[in-house]
């Protein structure tokens, strides 16, 4: 587990402590507040329906919690368990994993994907953004990938988007980018050996 340095936007002197998600047993309500943060953090806020909702929430986040939450972190600030952020991720190469099939730029990308196999999603609270949380969660799980001996990480995100920013303080550089739903993405990766 680990703490950083700013204290928490409460003022209290608590601050938030970084525990792998399936270091003990998860309450409804801790869940809730995971998925509160996604949609709240996402970039997508309307749904034509339930159904696509719920599918949006599989992709970027449910798929990561039913099959890899032994690779998820979350930060809690606070005695009662008030969730701060959240990291899901992924060790398995997605270009190879047929569970990440729905997502074609993985195997347009396969050659990197290779290199870099490990890929992970981090959301924080608003209240907790722009504090070195984020930078600390990517560091765990990063240290968590290279103990299992992943030889790197990615992440995908739009041209021009403001997290190419945090991705790159995090150590993570341009490696590909490639066009999806009629935009731009690129693919950012960081060594890990």
């Amino acid at each position: 587990m680990s703490r950083p340095g700013p204290a928490s936007p409460s003022g209290a002197d608590q601050l938030p402590v970084i525990e792998p998600f399936l270091v003990r047993p998860r309450s409804a309500a801790v869940l809730d507040q995971v998925d509160g943060i996604f949609f709240e953090a996402s970039g997508t806020k309307t749904f034509s329906s339930p159904l696509e909702r719920a599918a949006f929430h599989d992709r970027w986040l449910g798929r990561y919690l039913a099959h890899d939450a032994q690779h998820a972190f979350l930060a809690f600030a606070g005695a009662n368990d008030e969730v701060a952020g959240y990291l899901v991720g992924s060790l398995d190469d997605p270009a190879q994993s047929p569970r990440f099939d729905d997502l074609a730029y993985f195997r347009k990308l396969a050659a990197f994907t290779a290199r870099y196999p490990a890929n992970l999603h981090v959301n924080l609270a608003p209240e907790w953004r722009g504090r070195g949380l984020g930078q600390l969660l990517v560091d765990a799980f990063c240290r968590h990938a290279a103990r299992a001996g992943t030889r790197g990480v990615h992440v995908f995100t739009g041209r021009g988007m403001r997290n190419v920013r945090f991705y790159q303080a995090a150590g993570f550089r341009e490696v590909a980018a490639t066009e999806w739903n009629g935009r731009e993405i690129v693919m950012l990766a960081r060594d890990l050996t």
